[in-house]
């Protein structure tokens, strides 16, 4: 495996296809950027998914991206997006309809998504997070850098 390169004109359009509309690019100069792109190696994120009692993965491909959406006892309970390039991944479009405070919920849906992302022949992923420094959320697994200062339009 290679070292990340981040390539933003391959990355950008990845954000885009999630439903990001801010115009990104890296942020240049003084001040706090708007966002932190993470990366991780996809082989890196720990398999397989560890589902809570009544737990079940679903994935779907709809067009740009796929998702993956956690259920509990059928219930929807956290969705992950997953868009891909040349060799690298986007992630993003969390949600939660149950509480997830220690991140285990997440932690399954971004376990599935990078399962999804091997299989596509992704090596890395990337997620943005919002703010500088980035708040890194508790759903994101060790092991997750920083890839570029981000700002947003």
């Amino acid at each position: 495996m290679t070292d990340f390169e981040l390539r933003w004109d391959t990355v950008a359009p990845l954000f885009a296809a999630l439903g990001d509309d801010r115009a990104l690019a890296p942020h240049g100069g003084a001040g706090p950027a708007d966002a932190t792109l993470l990366t991780i190696a996809t082989g890196d994120v720990p398999q397989p998914p560890r589902l809570p009692e009544g737990g079940g993965l679903s994935e779907a491909p709809l067009g740009e991206y796929d998702a993956v959406e956690l259920t509990i006892w059928g219930r929807p309970a956290a969705k992950g997006l997953i868009a891909f390039g040349e060799g690298v991944a986007a992630i993003g479009g969390f949600e939660f309809a149950a509480g997830d405070a220690d991140g285990a919920l997440g932690a399954a849906v971004v376990s599935a998504l990078a399962e999804e992302a091997f299989l596509e022949g992704a090596e890395w992923l990337v997620t943005l997070v919002d703010g500088d420094p980035a708040e890194v959320p508790a759903y994101l697994a060790e092991g997750w850098r920083e890839a570029a200062k981000v700002s947003a339009s």
